[in-house]
């Protein structure tokens, strides 16, 4: 059956009405029409227009339902630009006797269904008792009408009510008058312009209403409901359900029927999750909470119990409140079986690659890293396990290249299962979450900051122990950017320190004190000779961590390769950090200042100076306020090489001259001396 086909014995269609696609004004009513008040405010109403769209459709077709209906039909009519212009419910069931109308239309919650259990002649369960159904057609459209038959006296009576949004007290009930077709209804909204119901036009919306109406469609299977022209099946779209019982509290143990949830698995993803509160034979009558989202399985949860059977609306939205502690054990038990069931699956698929010869890890993980990553790539696997090909060199390929993200960084797992995989934008948003807030993505981070780090440190022994690449290294333009994205060289805590503009002017102020060759790093610009050349300089480095309460500092002066640090050198840096300090913009501010002179290499007259007993080596001048140090790059490289041994041991890396040269060439392309270049090049040409 479909709605509103005149002839074919479905449902009335008279009066006749003269209606355009998408128009908000309601239909001509008959001049016997009455008028009713629905003996409720306003406000009462109008909360309906914010249920969600399927929600709406669901208790209309409830109703249909209730009325003992074997066939209900959804349709969605369209403007040529494909909206939603009118929504037309329509049903073969008994109908609405003018009597009915008279008073569940007049009155909030009053309903024949009030007093009863089952449906007439207690041919099935009762969804609805509250009389509220209709009232979620104001979540669709802004006028609404009911053309209904029933049998009166053994005949048929046709029966109209109307009703608009901009007058929700008042219904319009037609004079009843007599029909020649069989029972039914069909409700037809109208949808303004400007309204969209995108939860009607999403791909799952059949199979959101389908979740909603499951166990009713399952328990009579001479029901058939149609939605936007696909039958609703329920044995379509579960992929298992499976029966959760519960640690219940004392209160709820001497139930009849104790409460339990049905934890249904779909076959693919669906937008509406809310736990479906229902009566113990699944009828569903409400939501509860927020959507439940997970990356792995597919699921809706249905809370079971006759405490719920007779709870109106206001009663089952403060759920919360009056049964918090079943809501409570009811998610303690979904928690616990989705976290058994998606091991479950993640064991299935990985056995599935194994099987096939294409999973890309050794039966025992050579390393803590490797583990972790084995672990990582174990669960995007299996998130992606709808999206991987199915077989062939594309399956495999796909297999290698997350294996592949990984080792470098989850985060370039998004390209590849955008571009590569097709992978819904809701399924990466699920994993991203999910990688987001498991150690997992935290640990092949620091793995990926770890070896970096040993590669750089690597990279930069290599260019300062070649004669020639020393000699070809510029402080300007390729020292200097390179020591500035790594300042984890002087502490962990520099990583994300950043430049203090208003210290540019006290700096530049006394820097005659460190001789006439220093350039502060943001006026490198300055340096570069008449021809377009770059000087020999040294750079002075300036970042700040803190709040305004309290400040660390670090001023790095680089010295050039050539330069051999002696005692005039550190004199000037003493005396600068000093004029620093004195300086009246900084007098008695709280604050702690570093001041690092790092060289190449530092000449036997200053030993005592910075091997002083009872401090840290390279340590000349310890105040409250400050310190100075002079530090090689042999003692830096070594010092940070020392901090990363138990990392580089446990992921068991070795920066080889290989590697610390191809990581240069990677991330340090523009920074690198022409015999680096040239090496990579001929490496390539190779």
């Amino acid at each position: 059956m479909s709605g509103e086909q005149d002839g074919d014995g479905t449902a009335p269609t008279a009066p006749e009405e003269a209606e355009s696609a998408g128009s908000v004004v309601p239909l001509p009513r008959s001049p016997h029409s009455t008028e009713i008040l629905l003996e409720v405010g306003e406000a009462k109403i109008l909360q309906f227009t914010r249920r969600p769209p399927i929600t709406a459709i669901a208790e209309l077709v409830w109703n249909a339902l209730d009325a003992n209906a074997t066939h209900a039909v959804v349709e969605l009519r369209r403007t040529s630009l494909g909206a939603i212009s009118q929504i037309v419910v329509s049903d073969n069931g008994e109908g609405i006797t003018p009597q009915q109308a008279q008073r569940s239309f007049r009155e909030y919650g009053d309903t024949w269904k009030a007093r009863k259990t089952h449906t007439t002649g207690n041919q099935r369960i009762l969804h609805g008792r509250m009389g509220e159904g209709r009232l979620y057609a104001f979540a669709l459209g802004e006028s609404f009408t009911w053309d209904s038959v029933s049998v009166v006296d053994g005949a048929p009576v046709a029966t109209r009510i109307s009703a608009d949004v901009r007058r929700p007290t008042k219904w319009h009930i037609d004079e009843p008058v007599k029909s020649g077709l069989p029972t039914g209804t069909v409700v037809r909204i109208q949808v303004p312009q400007d309204k969209r119901l995108r939860a009607l036009e999403a791909a799952d919306a059949a199979a959101n209403l389908t979740a909603k109406l499951a166990f009713y469609l399952k328990a009579y299977s001479d029901v058939l409901v149609e939605f936007d022209g696909t039958r609703l099946n329920p044995d379509a779209i579960i992929e298992t359900s499976k029966t959760l019982e519960l640690d219940l509290p004392p209160e709820y143990t001497g139930d009849e029927v104790p409460p339990f949830v049905t934890f249904v698995e779909w076959k693919k993803r669906m937008s509406d999750r809310k736990m479906l509160i229902c009566n113990a034979d699944g009828i569903a009558l409400a939501e509860d909470g927020e959507d439940w989202s997970d990356s792995v399985v597919a699921f809706t949860p249905y809370l079971r119990s006759d405490r719920f059977n007779d709870l109106s609306t206001e009663d089952l939205h403060m759920l919360a409140m009056t049964h918090s502690s079943l809501l409570e054990a009811a998610t303690k038990a979904i928690h616990k079986h989705l976290r058994e069931r998606s091991a479950e699956i993640a064991v299935q698929v990985v056995r599935q690659l194994k099987d096939e010869g294409i999973y890309p890890y050794p039966a025992k993980a050579t390393s803590a890293t490797e583990l972790v990553e084995q672990r990582t790539f174990d669960v995007v696997v299996t998130v992606a396990r709808n999206a991987l090909p199915t077989k062939g060199t594309a399956r495999k390929l796909s297999v290698d290249l997350i294996r592949t993200a990984l080792e470098r960084s989850p985060s370039d797992l998004h390209g590849i299962l955008e571009s590569v995989l097709a992978l819904t934008d809701e399924d990466r948003n699920h994993l991203s979450r999910l990688l987001t807030r498991t150690e997992l993505a935290d640990v092949i981070g620091a793995a990926t900051t770890v070896t970096n780090r040993l590669d750089f440190i690597g990279a930069l022994r290599k260019i300062l122990a070649d004669d020639q690449l020393r000699k070809e290294l510029r402080e300007v333009d390729q020292l200097h950017p390179m020591i500035a994205q790594n300042l984890w060289l002087f502490g962990e805590e520099w990583t994300l320190a950043r430049p203090e503009v208003g210290l540019t002017a006290v700096l530049d102020a006394h820097l005659s004190l460190l001789g006439p060759d220093v350039v502060l790093e943001n006026k490198l610009d300055t340096v570069r000779r008449a021809d377009g050349t770059l000087g020999r300089v040294d750079i002075l480095l300036f970042r700040r961590i803190g709040d305004e309460r309290s400040n660390e500092r670090i001023i790095i002066e680089l010295k050039r390769p050539s330069v051999i640090v002696g005692p005039d050198e550190l004199q000037q840096i003493t005396s600068y950090a000093r004029a620093i300090i004195d300086n009246p913009q900084y007098r008695d501010v709280p604050s702690k200042w570093q001041f690092y002179l790092v060289t190449y290499d530092y000449s036997k007259e200053i030993l005592r100076d910075i091997r002083q007993k009872d401090k840290a080596p390279g340590l000349a001048d310890d105040q409250d306020e400050y310190q100075v140090w002079v530090k090689s790059w042999g003692e830096i490289l070594d010092a940070a090489k020392r901090k990363l041994s138990f990392f580089r041991q446990q992921l068991n890396y070795e920066a080889t001259d290989e590697r610390v040269t191809q990581h240069l060439r990677d991330s340090y392309a523009h920074y690198l001396p022409e015999a680096l270049k040239e090496a990579g090049r001929g490496a390539t040409n190779t």
